[in-house]
Parts: structure tokens; sequence; C-alpha cells
């Protein structure tokens, strides 16, 4: 299946040039540790850039799993690891785990995932948190470390009002 929709996508980006890649989210639910060894990366890499070369293959990367040798395997097919850091409690942590993925994916762009909800507390972000997180991202943007960053996500915003509203001010007033 995931092989088909890279297929599928790389034909669809001929297309509509603003599909850039395609992001492998949650490894651990598309295939087995096991099969990562048996060339899948690099199948479905090879599949993606079948009809568009050009394209980026992103990989969700949590920052509790960065310790684990599960990546091997993608580090000669993927383009960019999107980093996420899954508690809140841990965003003071930012920059060192994005040294830590600098050595996981040498040579890989990272972007930083940025969540607007914290799942496991099943609550809004705390805005000092964040503020701390976009500092930090501001910075690490500013001296080449990372590429970007992503923010989860737009059904959200509703649901956190606050924590859009800062996210907003913060693109407004940095752009």
């Amino acid at each position: 299946t995931v092989r088909k929709e890279a297929g599928d996508l790389s034909r669809l980006s001929l297309d509509f040039p603003n599909v850039t890649g395609a992001i492998i989210d949650d490894t651990s639910g598309i295939f087995s540790y096991e099969a990562y060894n048996e060339g899948w990366p690099q199948r479905i890499s090879e599949t993606l850039r079948s009809a568009n070369p050009r394209l980026k293959l992103w990989l969700v990367v949590y920052t509790h799993e960065l310790h684990m040798d599960q990546w091997r395997p993608f580090l000669p097919c993927m383009d960019i690891a999107n980093l996420w850091v899954w508690k809140y409690q841990d965003l003071p942590r930012l920059e060192e785990y994005v040294d830590r993925c600098a050595e996981v994916f040498p040579g890989k762009e990272i972007v930083v995932g940025c969540y607007i909800r914290d799942y496991p507390a099943k609550t809004g972000v705390p805005l000092d948190l964040m503020q701390a997180q976009f500092e930090t991202m501001l910075k690490l943007l500013e001296r080449g470390r990372i590429t970007g960053y992503s923010i989860l996500a737009g059904c959200l915003i509703d649901m956190h009002p606050p924590q859009a509203e800062f996210i907003r001010g913060f693109i407004e007033r940095h752009s």
C-alpha cells in the first residue's frame, strides 16, 4: 500500500508542482522493524521518485526514539527527519534533541514538528513551553541547524484557541 501510494504521489506531483515530497509517519505502524532490512525503505524511496526524482522523502522521528537503531536502513534513501517532541514536559530539551537528531541522521535536513495539543496530557501545550519552543526553533533556524518547522494541526485550532493565537502572532512577528 505504501509503495502504491508513493507511486501515485510521484505521478500526481508532475501536475501539481507544490507537491515536493512524501512523509512516512509513525514507521512502527507501517511495517515491522525486521522488514526494514529487507529493502522496504529503498523500494518506497525508489517508487516515490519514479516519476519525479526531485521529490523528498520525510521520516517522522520522535525524540524518545532517537536512541533506536531502526533508522539505519532509512539513511541512504530519506531526505528529511521530521522531529517531534511527544511530551510537552520535554520541550525545554529541544536543542539537545536537534543535536542528537543531527548525529542519528547525518547530512539530512531537520524539520521540527510543533504540537498545538499535547496528546498524552489531553490538553493544549502550555503557552510558556510553546513560546520557549518557538524561540528555540527560530534560533536554530537562523543558525541553519534546522530547515523549518511544521505545525499539527489545523483541525485543533478551535479546540485550543490560545495556542493557535500564539502561533499566529509569533509567525507574524518573525516573518
